[in-house]
């Protein structure tokens, strides 16, 4: 932690600019830095403001809408607890003005400094994403601080995952106008002892060189090897109560709050939210249960009878059956309907790309479905052949919402229900995901197919569950034979994909990407493996480890990613 010279308190009193983004160590205490003088309770009303960035191309207009320039004019309510300053709470604030942002904020710290003329100081970590997109831009933000007034913040991002409709990479700083309405947000009382909770359940973090000793050193080196080896931000295998991760990358030297940062999963949110509702919803009404017909529950629009025998599993294993760009089902490739990318524009797959784009660009419910429904079918029936389409694991979440809101009522939630009744009680707290933006303001549906944030803690939360079959404490949270199937290595599981490891095929079954491996002592099997744009993994492996990724890969890396890499180090440590 270095001394101040960044920051200072003249330069955070006056409101003076930054001319670029600090060393992240100014945002963390200086080497004589003291208990603050006084704990923070409060919620700062931040008003949208223009940052300034490196990219000219943020300047363009979006094809989302909102300008990328602005920080999101929020409220957020801070109470402190020894020292931590902790959000009121830790999911979305939407951004209602002009800004292309919604914000996380993350817990950070409070402290007093020689200097700072009797203000005490504080910072956190927050995350910037869009309501349409699963990128995540993490960020720091400073303020200095006493009884009734806050200095204007300063920000600036340090890292990101892979974004979809905005540049590879950019930088973000400046200064932010706050206002402070002071007083315990309500929901302090939960934020502190949710933040308790959360600290006594973190997994100890060592270097994944430590590795090396129970399975060689040329096994480590590779994963700094390779397509994606540039791009990645942090990698590594929990191992019981252990964590064994890469050094977190960041611009601006080392990420402050590397346990407070979530990051948005792209496609892993498949498996991670969609297949552990189907095995929650599972736990109440039966394993049976994804055998429900899509049209039996969901008002189905399609100018064709290409839903009527379509299931939730169908959408789950992308086998529904429906699909604009390749009706020959000789052709084996997963992406052969995934034309999604403008470069289709004036080919063959024109149609394709359009009627992605009308599905991912609509809003509510009804439009989402709407554009889904416009889509054509395909000469055979749902179950037979794999073409990977966000609106099918779309269509999987909206079903599974309807299933929940007849058991349950028209006010339940599917999204809900999995928070409250699988990651809350596994420690995933203020889990939060896109959902669909309905013109009257209610509730939205979870998109499914994408939308969903977890941090390295949450990943092994999660990885644990798994491979513990679905029980937590003794109780069985997920359906066992679901979970048993999902992760079960077996050969002949899965519909093909076209797609090959360096030891076999790649199927896909249940939102997951089986992927062909040679075991040291079992032979060919698969490992399950959500996986998500931009090089982002989460795999529960068959020894009871879980390997995890998160990256801000290109296309073309993304596709090359050795995704073996990390089961063959917890292969050589205990075989699977």
């Amino acid at each position: 932690m270095a001394d101040r010279t960044a920051l200072t308190a003249q330069m955070m009193r006056d409101g003076e600019a930054m001319t670029g983004p600090v060393a992240n160590g100014a945002f963390e205490p200086r080497t004589d830095a003291a208990t603050a003088r006084r704990g923070f309770a409060g919620t700062l009303h931040i008003d949208e403001t223009a940052l300034t960035s490196d990219c000219a191309d943020l300047d363009k207009p979006t094809l989302l809408g909102g300008d990328p320039r602005l920080f999101p004019g929020i409220a957020i309510g801070f109470t402190t607890q020894d020292g931590a300053l902790i959000p009121d709470n830790r999911g979305l604030r939407r951004s209602s003005g002009d800004s292309y942002w919604d914000l996380a904020a993350g817990p950070g710290q409070v402290w007093s400094e020689p200097g700072d003329g009797g203000l005490s100081r504080a910072s956190f970590p927050f995350q910037l994403s869009n309501e349409r997109e699963n990128e995540t831009h993490h960020g720091l933000a400073c303020f200095l601080f006493d009884d009734t007034t806050v200095t204007p913040l300063a920000v600036q991002k340090i890292t990101h995952t892979q974004p979809d409709h905005l540049p590879n990479a950019f930088e973000l700083w400046g200064r932010v106008p706050v206002r402070v309405e002071t007083g315990e947000p309500s929901a302090s009382e939960t934020a502190r002892r949710d933040h308790t909770a959360d600290r006594s359940e973190e997994f100890a973090t060592r270097p994944i060189d430590e590795l090396a000793v129970h399975c060689g050193h040329d096994l480590i080196d590779a994963l700094a090897e390779g397509p994606g080896a540039h791009s990645e931000i942090v990698a590594g295998l929990v191992v019981g109560d252990v964590i064994y991760a890469t050094p977190m990358r960041a611009a601006h030297g080392a990420a402050p709050y590397p346990r407070a940062m979530r990051f948005g999963l792209w496609s892993a949110t498949k498996a991670a939210f969609g297949t552990t509702a189907l095995m929650r919803l599972a736990h109440h009404l039966g394993p049976e249960i994804g055998n429900t017909l899509v049209g039996d529950v969901v008002e189905v629009a399609a100018a064709h009878d290409g839903w009527l025998h379509v299931t939730i599993r169908d959408c789950l294993n992308m086998a529904s059956g429906i699909g604009t760009a390749s009706p020959s089902r000789d052709v084996l490739d997963i992406h052969a309907d995934n034309l999604t990318g403008p470069e289709n524009i004036g080919t063959d797959g024109e149609a394709c790309y359009r009627a992605y784009q009308a599905w991912y660009a609509a809003k509510s419910r009804d439009d989402k479905l709407a554009a889904a429904f416009a889509c054509p079918s395909y000469p055979w029936g749902p179950g037979e052949v794999t073409r990977y389409r966000d609106q099918d694991l779309f269509m999987a979440g909206v079903a599974m919402d309807a299933v929940w809101k007849r058991h349950r009522g028209p006010d339940a939630d599917l999204f809900a229900m999995v928070a409250d009744e699988v990651y809350r009680p596994i420690g995933i707290r203020g889990a939060d995901t896109n959902r669909t933006l309905e013109p009257d303001g209610a509730l939205g549906v979870p998109v499914t197919a994408f939308g969903f944030f977890l941090g390295l803690d949450d990943i092994a939360k999660l990885g644990r569950l798994l491979n513990d079959g679905g029980v937590h404490d003794g109780e069985q949270l997920l359906d066992p034979l679901l979970v048993g199937e999902a992760l079960d290595p077996s050969p002949d599981k899965g519909l093909p994909t076209g797609h090959m490891t360096t030891d076999g095929d790649i199927t896909y079954h249940l939102a997951y990407w089986m992927q062909g491996y040679n075991s040291r002592d079992r032979g060919f099997m698969r490992l399950a493996t959500m996986r998500g744009y931009g090089g982002n993994i989460i795999q529960p492996l068959p020894n009871g480890m879980t390997a995890f990724r998160l990256a801000h890969d290109t296309p073309d890396a993304d596709e090359r990613y050795d995704a073996l890499k990390l089961a063959r180090i917890a292969d050589a440590i205990k075989p699977f």
